[in-house]
């Protein structure tokens, strides 16, 4: 009965479930293995179980084929790894902003308009997919800067071609850069 309560926090990240961006990673690296049918089985898990290594092993159990099942693993535990060290390093990050503002050309950083998350979604999503959204609202809330937000956002690409395409696509304000790819 308490389960529901937990999970409808207004502030939506309650210890009780796991974090949203979590379960994005998850689903994009899982889209290899199951395409669409990704998302579905990373929602299913997630209502099932507040432990992200959980949820883990029941996405898994969807992959038949043992030897892509391991790489989806091995995935999976960098990609939990990694979000936790993140999570842990935010505030070190968040007390030294002025000299990593002085080292990036100059120009000062914006405040995060509607029209910045348009873009920074425009330009995340032909990456990530659907989820790309749910990681723009959490992150244009949290972020101090426009900096700050996008260098979140680029923070859920796998490569340096993916960051390199978000990041033409914030400048250029078009997601046609990465349709290319």
């Amino acid at each position: 009965m308490n389960e529901p309560a937990t999970r409808n926090g207004a502030d939506g990240n309650q210890a009780g479930e796991i974090d949203p961006a979590t379960l994005a990673e998850l689903t994009r690296a899982l889209l290899p293995y199951l395409g669409p049918y990704s998302i579905t089985t990373v929602k299913r898990a997630s209502r099932s179980t507040n432990d992200p290594q959980e949820a883990v092993r029941m996405v898994a159990g969807h992959i038949e084929d043992l030897g892509k099942r391991e790489l989806f693993l091995k995935s999976a535990r960098r990609i939990i790894s990694n979000i936790r060290a993140a999570e842990n390093s935010v505030a070190p990050a968040v007390t030294a902003p002025i000299s990593s503002q002085q080292n990036t050309g100059g120009r000062p950083a914006t405040p995060i308009t509607p029209e910045l998350m348009q873009r920074g979604e425009a330009a995340l999503a032909p990456i990530i997919g659907p989820l790309a959204s749910v990681l723009v609202m959490r992150y244009a809330s949290s972020s101090e800067n426009s900096r700050d937000f996008f260098e979140r956002l680029a923070g859920h690409l796998r490569s340096a071609e993916e960051r390199d395409s978000f990041f033409l696509n914030i400048r250029s304000g078009s997601p046609v850069a990465s349709a290319s790819r």
